[in-house]
């Protein structure tokens, strides 16, 4: 369709196609004078049409009058419509799948004179689509126990624990309010890290009583020195702080000492399972509390298998893949991973110098990793293509309003800031890309194995009637 809309006026216009590299064209054009005259001409007769000059009636003034009143405009015009034509018809002509908008370069242009410019375009790749289909993968049986019943049966009750005011001595497995100071060597712990405000002085703090002191989630063997503590009691827990305490390396080793007081005193009261237990879960009876758990479980269980097997297929998939990436992609995505990895060291701990220490590590992940989505991206949209999957307007709207629903938004506000902030798009490729992978998922080659030993349930709050 596009080829009909090319103006006439460009029908002699040579074409260069020179490869810079696999996915980097350069497009090198020359129209002659007379075609150039032919469209200057053209232009003016559309300004003509719409021209109100003194002395003549709308769209009547001569030509010339015409010209002299719009010369810019009528060459800006004129070039911009050579420009734009010549560049859609050399694409066409040499079926380039454009990227990015071309940097035009050395346009050559004036009123009687032969035109010619250079265009610098890059390319979507070219490459032969691996086969999608038959890829082989593994997926865990689903295997629901009883035990996996009743460990889930368990994490129902305690979401529905109590926790009840006692006046006895602190016992093992106790919840405990406490206000304490803490020094070392008698001053301030802040004095020795700056940041340990929370370890020098609280204020009715909520803590769980370990008598094994190792598994203090506190600081090891600090809750322990409590049982037998009672409400209102004072008391002095003398710990130290362990040599891997990463929570305060400057405290490491140091001795402290606390003068605490007991605030309260509660026991956690687990509800007996019964069907009045069942009921407050919208079970009519603990059997169909623990069938309805079961059923859970298996959907989990059934979900994960197949999330399992979906990463398989796309990274096998994209493991096959080699061919060469945009460039400018390639930079832009290179730069994104690098900034995801140096984030995640930080939040796993790791300091500036150990990060800078790293450069030339980080950056060779991320350019592979970099490569691998951009393959991933240009190969999916193929299959997308191959298989003619689509992502309606209906799927992006579905999206939009389960985000919507979860931020507390209206949902029309919520596309309009997507719009206006172009992240349709983004939604739209997600959509695709999970369609793609969910056809790649369903026509694999499964093998059943074991599930993963010490698998763990996830929680389960539905209702269950």
């Amino acid at each position: 369709m596009l080829a009909d809309l090319v103006d006439n006026n460009i029908v002699n216009l040579k074409v260069e196609l020179i490869d810079l590299e696999p996915c980097k064209k350069q497009l090198r054009f020359s129209l002659p004078a007379e075609d150039v005259d032919a469209e200057f001409e053209e232009v003016t007769k559309q300004f003509q049409k719409q021209a109100n000059i003194s002395g003549f009636r709308k769209g009547k003034a001569p030509l010339d009058k015409v010209e002299a009143r719009f010369k810019q405009k009528i060459e800006e015009e004129t070039k911009k419509k050579l420009l734009n034509d010549s560049y859609r018809k050399g694409v066409e002509d040499n079926k380039l799948k454009p990227v990015l908008d071309p940097e035009v370069e050395e346009v050559e242009f004036k009123r009687g004179a032969a035109f010619s410019f250079m265009a610098n375009i890059e390319t979507a790749p070219e490459f032969e689509l691996p086969d999608y289909k038959g890829i082989p993968a593994n997926r865990p049986k689903v295997e629901i126990t009883d035990k996996k019943v009743d460990d889930a049966i368990n994490h129902l009750r305690e979401g529905r624990a109590e926790y009840k005011d006692q006046d006895r001595a602190i016992k093992d497995g106790d919840y405990i309010n406490v206000s304490f100071t803490g020094t070392i060597d008698g001053k301030p712990i802040t004095e020795f890290s700056a940041t340990a405000r929370g370890l020098s002085e609280q204020k009715s703090m909520p803590l769980h009583v370990h008598a094994d002191g190792e598994h203090d989630h506190y600081i090891p063997n600090f809750t322990n020195q409590l049982v037998g503590a009672t409400k209102g009691g004072n008391q002095t827990v003398e710990v130290t702080f362990p040599d891997d305490y990463p929570a305060q390396p400057k405290l490491q080793g140091l001795k402290a000492t606390y003068e605490v007081t007991v605030d309260e005193v509660k026991e956690k009261v687990l509800p007996e399972l019964n069907d009045e237990f069942a009921e407050s879960w919208q079970a009519e009876s603990m059997e169909k509390l623990r069938n309805g758990v079961k059923e859970d479980l298996e959907a989990n269980q059934k979900g994960e298998a197949n999330q399992t097997v979906k990463m398989q297929v796309r990274e096998a998939y994209t493991a096959g893949l080699k061919f060469d990436v945009p460039p400018s992609f390639h930079q832009q995505e290179k730069q994104n991973a690098v900034q995801s990895i140096v984030r995640n060291r930080r939040a796993q701990g790791s300091t500036e110098e150990e990060v800078a220490k790293d450069t030339d590590q980080i950056n060779a992940d991320a350019n592979a990793a970099a490569i691998d989505n951009l393959r991933w991206f240009f190969a999916h949209k193929r299959i997308s293509e191959e298989e003619k999957i689509e992502v309606s307007r209906e799927d992006v709207l579905r999206v939009v309003a389960m985000q919507a629903q979860q931020m507390g938004k209206d949902p029309q506000a919520h596309i309009k800031e997507l719009a206006e902030n172009n992240q349709i798009g983004y939604i739209q490729n997600r959509l695709l890309e999970e369609k793609v992978v969910d056809l790649m998922a369903e026509q694999a080659k499964i093998t059943e194995i074991d599930p993963p030993e010490g698998e763990h349930d996830h929680s389960h709050s539905h209702s269950h009637g």
